[in-house]
């Protein structure tokens, strides 16, 4: 997985793991069959819409 947080961009490994400011930009391309996993804090209130 490519991950770009801002202007850079990463290449993302297995067990690797990162922090994105709640106002910072990010996109993620998906290279191969992958499992993420995303974690929010404080509680999203959308998600639950």
């Amino acid at each position: 997985m490519l991950l770009t947080i801002g202007e850079e961009t990463f290449e993302v490994n297995s067990s690797n793991s990162w922090s994105i400011a709640g106002n910072e930009s990010n996109k993620a391309e998906i290279l191969e069959d992958s499992v993420a996993i995303e974690v929010f804090h404080s509680i999203r209130e959308e998600f639950f819409e």
